[in-house]
């Protein structure tokens, strides 16, 4: 046996039969001598550029290692992802890749799917080849085809055995939420489920917020500062300067119950108004495509309440 074939079937035990470009770059595997072992049997091309071994059982994970070393920017995900994370409860729907938008050519036998935005959080480099999306990520991809049942039984499975946080499912929702994006409809509903997942999504805007205060150099606020109403009753503002009574609301119109908090929302800056409050509001869109903006109208304000 030769140096190559001995490299060669190391490589194939490490990545499930599976050789493609980076493998045969590794193993010194030539594209002609792989053709010429597909023709005579001891390999089978799956892809171009990508071939199995004919001794080795197909498997998901084959097809996934397969998918990763035809395109360098796959990342598994969907269903396809949470089988490899081992949520057994989710049914097997084929293969599902998520790529960025000009970096995907069709994969035979693999559903692509395109997306602008794939962070470095969102990827999980395993030792086989197969780059999986994180647990959160693969749980927003998938959760329109999962539905809401089972969407709310894979997050509180993953809870359950530490493969994510309620803060990490948090900021997972809070950066790809987006009305066309798959997903983002059903997680909020989850999310809405359950008031201490619905207050994370909030406490991660909240966060983003309060790192930009200090990044301006605004007087340090007051988290959950409490304001009495005309009535006596106390209400709670995310942010608060007492001493100007200035407050600071951080909303997201995705997760808010439509027009019933909007007018709980409007009374409260109402009442607090009585009061001498000022409470303006930086909503998901602010924090996302203009924070600096947004918090510089509120340094504004506290100023000409100090003046």
């Amino acid at each position: 046996m030769t140096d190559v074939h001995r490299k060669v079937d190391r490589w194939l035990r490490e990545h499930h039969g599976i050789i493609g470009g980076d493998g045969m770059a590794a193993t010194g595997l030539t594209p002609r001598t792989a053709q010429r072992w597909a023709d005579d049997g001891r390999l089978e091309r799956l892809m171009p550029g990508v071939y199995r071994s004919a001794q080795w059982p197909e498997s998901l994970e084959q097809w996934c290692a397969a998918t990763c070393a035809r395109n360098p920017n796959a990342l598994i995900s969907f269903t396809t992802g949470l089988k490899l994370w081992h949520r057994r409860s989710v049914d097997n729907r084929g293969v599902h890749s998520l790529v960025p938008h000009g970096a995907s050519p069709e994969l035979d036998g693999v559903v692509v799917h395109r997306c602008r935005r794939i962070d470095p959080v969102d990827i999980v480099e395993r030792p086989d080849g197969i780059r999986v999306a994180s647990p959160p990520r693969c749980l927003f991809d998938s959760a329109d085809m999962l539905g809401f049942t089972a969407a709310r039984s894979v997050m509180e499975q993953m809870l359950r055995d530490g493969m994510c946080t309620v803060e990490t499912i948090a900021d997972t929702v809070t950066r790809l939420h987006h009305p066309n994006r798959p997903g983002s409809r059903t997680i909020l509903e989850v999310m809405r489920s359950k008031p201490t997942w619905h207050r994370a999504l909030q406490s991660d805007l909240e966060l983003r917020v309060l790192l930009e205060i200090e990044r301006q150099s605004l007087p340090t606020p007051t988290p959950q500062c409490p304001v009495q109403l005309p009535d006596g009753s106390i209400i709670h503002l995310d942010f608060g300067w007492p001493e100007w009574k200035v407050g600071l609301e951080v909303d997201d119109p995705a997760w808010h119950d439509g027009a019933a908090e909007s007018h709980r929302d409007a009374r409260r800056d109402r009442k607090a108004a009585i009061e001498g409050w000022i409470v303006p509001r930086i909503s998901r869109l602010d924090v996302e495509q203009a924070i600096s903006e947004a918090v510089g109208d509120v340094a504004t304000i506290l100023r000409h309440r100090a003046a």
